[in-house]
């Protein structure tokens, strides 16, 4: 293997990663304002890690606009009918051939959808771009063997520039393709280079800080037993979440696509009239939620919405990632049980900042099959002194969350009817999976 050549190809796939996650954000942040800003009414906070105003939002200006966000999900899902990043995991699994063309049309279905409002996770074609970038160049650069780890490079640095964590982002690209706590420990050095290049060129766009702005207090030892109720708490809600919109598939199958994501957007319509929070991304509400703004009665209606959301978009199979929306569900119920359990047990309740970011843990390693890095993004988000309560929160939840994760599905690039990123039935493991081979020009 050629190591110097390789660490030299996986910084420059990073970096390039960097660049285009940055126009892809730069775009979302368009879209939304006019979109969801300009023509429904609704301006959101944003995340304090890229500059968003955390006390500026307000609820929609006009009611009637509502009716076109069935509209405009329905022509995304036409225009964007390409493949979601489950999708495109289990064909780099298996080795199948991806042409550029299902990489961007998923991408731009989900810059489109997440601008509307959908709940789901920018994270997700921003590693689809990061896996683009790497397979393609990886088939044009002579590395022989070794060219098969720069799509983890990719990868990592999509992960790394939507979560301004560059450690959890190398750890999520091989968590996520080497199932089963089965890491690929030549692919790490190539996804962390990656990640701390790509997430360098992004933070020159985007800044460097962390997403959230949580500092957690000081640990006491009888804590600990909130970050294992935290751990099942948020198992169940994973599970119920990942069987949820499984079984909600098979009815919606009869449906033909498009009135699937308009039926989508006819939902979201209603929530924005009655609960316009529940759109968007959910992190904001997070860290307003650590502070007194935010009632338990609120938190508590803005997490079963957003989980209903949630259900309903995997039903459909809606465009983008679902890491950052479980990352934002795990931080409202840690929150929740931080307030239930100080008022029952004020001793193993921990302070609000602790709580969102255990929770945010546990979420994430039971949904995306993901413990390490759920640690790893905790800790480079508030810090390492809450490993003790991440690490317990994280592997509890990993252990009792439905063991098919959401990054999971077969791979037919032959079907014809357009498909999302949901879980089907992937292999568990891959003992060496190949870059997929694409005949379009990069």
């Amino acid at each position: 293997m050629q190591v110097g050549a390789l660490i030299l190809y996986s910084a420059f796939v990073g970096a390039l990663t960097g660049v285009f996650a940055a126009g892809f954000v730069f775009l979302l942040g368009i879209f939304a304002h006019y979109l969801m800003g300009e023509v429904l009414g609704y301006l959101p906070p944003g995340l304090p890690g890229e500059g968003g105003l955390m006390q500026v939002f307000r609820g929609p200006a006009y009611a009637g606009l509502a009716l076109l966000l069935p509209v405009v999900f329905a022509a995304s899902s036409y225009l964007g009918s390409g493949r979601g990043l489950g999708w495109l995991l289990a064909a780099y699994r298996s080795g199948q051939a991806v042409r550029a063309g299902e990489y961007f049309r998923g991408i731009f279905g989900a810059l489109v959808q997440l601008g509307a409002g959908s709940p789901m996770g920018r994270e997700g074609p921003m590693a689809a771009l990061g896996l683009w970038v790497g397979s393609a160049l990886g088939r044009r650069i002579p590395l022989g063997e070794a060219s098969r780890f720069l799509p983890f490079a990719g990868m990592a640095a999509g992960f790394a520039a939507a979560f301004h964590a560059p450690m959890a982002g190398a750890l999520l690209a091989s968590e996520i393709v080497y199932r089963g706590l089965a890491l690929e420990v030549g692919a790490l050095a190539p996804a962390l280079i990656g990640a701390l290049a790509g997430f360098t060129v992004y933070g020159l766009f985007h800044g460097y800080g962390p997403l959230l702005e949580l500092t957690p207090g000081p640990l006491a030892w009888p804590q600990l037993l909130f970050g294992l109720i935290t751990g099942l708490v948020c198992a169940g809600v994973g599970t119920l979440w990942l069987e949820g919109e499984r079984l909600l598939q098979r009815p919606l199958r009869r449906l033909g696509f498009g009135v699937r994501h308009a039926l989508f957007g006819a939902v979201l319509g209603l929530a924005l009239l009655l609960l316009p929070e529940a759109l968007g991304s959910g992190l904001p509400w997070v860290q307003l939620g650590t502070s007194p703004i935010l009632t338990l009665p609120f938190l508590g209606a803005l997490f079963l919405a957003q989980l209903a959301l949630l259900i309903l978009a995997g039903g459909v199979r809606a465009y983008g990632g679902q890491l950052t929306p479980a990352l934002a569900l795990g931080g409202l119920s840690g929150l929740i049980l931080a307030q239930l359990l100080g008022q029952a047990l004020p001793p193993i309740a921990p302070p609000p900042e602790t709580a969102a970011l255990v929770g945010m843990a546990a979420m994430l390693a039971g949904v995306a099959r993901a413990p390490f890095a759920a640690v790893v993004l905790a800790g480079e988000m508030g810090g390492y002194g809450l490993l003790p309560l991440g690490l317990a929160a994280a592997f509890s939840a990993y252990a009792f969350t439905s063991p098919r994760g959401s990054l999971e599905m077969e791979a037919s690039p032959n079907r014809g009817a357009p498909e999302g990123s949901r879980p089907g039935s992937a292999p568990q493991t891959a003992p060496r999976p190949q870059p997929p081979a694409s005949s379009d020009p990069p």
